[in-house]
């Protein structure tokens, strides 16, 4: 009987560990998921949790796990963390000061031998706080086989982008290094560390590379645009160009019960973590983001096989969100796409939400082609997997979708686009920031821009003035999308300023960073020659209708406005 009793008992465990229900409740917890429900049609996917007030109000997935199967995502699927692995690192790092194992103000020569000169002054809050001077990485690719011994002896014979302690500059070099201190020290590997340490006590069974007894069928497939890039499982070994620094396992309920444990003195002690969550350079404690006065606590990771993942702690407001992707939108991380929204939800604040569509079965093949307005301005309308998309390169074209009140043949915003292009044409190339006079604040684009191009190491710019469109809050303000970029050809994530702008005259400035790619707007058939178009990266979206004259001319028509002689061209 006892047998039997057990038996069960273990079965049930095993059973909540593997289907963790949704959750939903409360005002936030609806609102939240009302909106998340509306953009999984648009691309988002993932699994999302919200707490307030020490209450999960939201635990829930969106979007497809594996888009051949029509698997959708839930609560208890298991994805990559990314760069929030460095935050267990950090706080096994102050475990071990709490054991007296170690200092977070020895040097490295304390833990390696035969180091070159450069790196003898090298600390454990330099490694752990960015300000180091070592590279961002070894290798493009984080699976690249190694040897602990190769990556040691790479790092350490890296050049330095400055002497310790001078700058910041991110490094997951660093990291790694501090996983194999704490192997050294503690006499385990990094993941035993850890699991024995934090996972363990804290019930966090879903967390980890391979120690944990992972059910196969939570794994979630990776996307980055339309390709299948594998799935979560690849993380279960990872080589020495992710130990300590990325690509930690998790579900949203378990790191959940990390930050609850951080929220105490199980494992770490108070002064442990007054020390973790103190900020240093560019507002970065020991492994975490400190802002607004140590009031929000972050981390966010990914990379460009398509993951993303972000947790954000407001400690003040008892808020937590957390958002692990598994599809990148529009070349970004899906957290990137629907954070703003989903915070101003919990705040309690109004947001434009995407539209709610029912849509109808049509064959999308005879609409897909290249079209050339009168203008001369030509645009795409393209497969995308089994869905068709509008390709939106002309400012023209933008104008008359998001602005259709006040289009003009030709494009509203084009004219500001020059002024643009011309001064930061001057600026970038012969440090001549006068013409930005129009906005108004030639001294402050002056100074904003010139302070994110030293942040972000940018010595020589290019820059792309991407589109102009109308805010999403205030058909008044314009928003000026400008990419900058240390490379001509525009590889990689950009620097993209957000210029805000009233009547040509500047009012505020938002940066962030990602790839640059055209608004691609989704066309879903919602009745007889009528299409809603939207992206929700760009936030934007049409009603259009499309007819097809006796000539084999189209008129395109959005609300009132109706662009007639459209051509299709190939």
């Amino acid at each position: 009987m006892k047998t039997t009793l057990l038996l069960i008992a273990t079965l049930l465990v095993s059973k909540l560990i593997h289907a963790q229900q949704e959750i939903v409740s409360g005002e936030i917890g609806k609102s939240v998921d009302t909106y998340l429900a509306r953009t999984a049609p648009f691309g988002f996917s993932g699994a999302v949790l919200v707490a307030n007030n020490g209450e999960v109000v939201l635990n829930k997935g969106y979007g497809f796990a594996d888009r051949t199967q029509k698997i959708e995502n839930k609560p208890n699927f298991v994805f990559s963390t990314g760069s929030l692995t460095k935050q267990f690192t950090a706080a096994a790092i102050m475990k071990l000061e709490m054991m007296e194992k170690l200092h977070t103000d020895d040097n490295l020569s304390d833990y390696f031998e035969n180091l070159p000169e450069d790196k003898k002054n090298i600390t454990l809050r330099h490694l752990l706080t960015h300000t180091s001077g070592l590279p961002i990485a070894l290798s493009s690719d984080d699976f690249k086989a190694i040897t602990r011994n190769e990556y040691l002896n790479e790092a350490l014979n890296a050049e330095l982008q400055f002497e310790p302690g001078n700058d910041f500059s991110y490094s997951n070099v660093g990291f790694t290094l501090l996983a194999m201190i704490i192997e050294d020290t503690s006499g385990l590997s990094y993941e035993e560390f850890l699991h024995k340490y934090f996972f363990e006590p804290t019930g966090m069974s879903q967390t980890g590379y391979k120690l944990p007894k992972w059910n196969t069928k939570n794994f979630v497939h990776i996307y980055n645009g339309q390709k299948d890039n594998g799935t979560s499982a690849m993380l279960t070994a990872p080589t020495w160009h992710l130990i300590g620094n990325g690509g930690i396992l998790s579900t949203t309920h378990d790191m959940y019960k990390w930050v609850k444990a951080l929220s105490g003195t199980t494992i770490l002690s108070k002064k442990a973590k007054e020390k973790m969550f103190t900020p240093f350079k560019n507002d970065y404690g020991f492994g975490w983001d400190v802002l607004d006065g140590g009031n929000l606590r972050q981390h966010n990771g990914g990379s460009t096989l398509g993951n993303g993942a972000e947790l954000r702690w407001f400690v003040r407001d008892e808020l937590v969100t957390m958002i692990f992707t598994n599809s990148t939108i529009d070349g970004k991380k899906g957290y990137q796409v629907v954070r703003n929204e989903l915070e101003a939800l919990t705040m309690g604040d109004e947001i434009p939400m995407p539209p709610a569509i029912q849509t109808i079965e049509k064959n999308m093949e005879p609409y897909r082609g290249t079209y050339k307005m009168p203008s001369g301005a030509t645009f795409l309308i393209e497969a995308s997997g089994s869905n068709t998309n509008l390709v939106v390169e002309s400012q023209e074209l933008l104008d008359f979708l998001v602005d259709p009140e006040n289009y003009k043949i030709g494009g509203t915003n084009v004219e500001l686009n020059k002024k643009f292009e011309q001064a930061f044409s001057k600026a970038l190339n012969s440090d001549d920031y006068s013409d930005f006079t129009f906005t108004g604040a030639a001294k402050g684009l002056e100074k904003e821009i010139k302070n994110e191009l030293r942040m972000e190491g940018i010595k020589k710019p290019y820059f792309k003035i991407l589109r102009t469109m109308p805010s999403e809050r205030s058909k008044k303000h314009n928003i000026t999308d400008v990419a900058l970029n240390g490379n001509k050809d525009f590889e990689g994530e950009s620097l993209l300023l957000h210029i805000v702008t009233l009547n040509e005259t500047f009012v505020g400035l938002g940066v962030d960073f990602g790839f640059i790619n055209p608004i691609t707007l989704g066309i879903f058939p919602i009745g007889e020659n009528k299409f809603q178009l939207y992206d929700l990266n760009a936030k934007i979206g049409a009603k259009l209708e499309i007819q097809e004259a006796a000539d084999g001319e189209f008129t395109f028509t959005v609300g009132q406005t109706s662009i007639s002689g459209i051509k299709k061209i190939n």
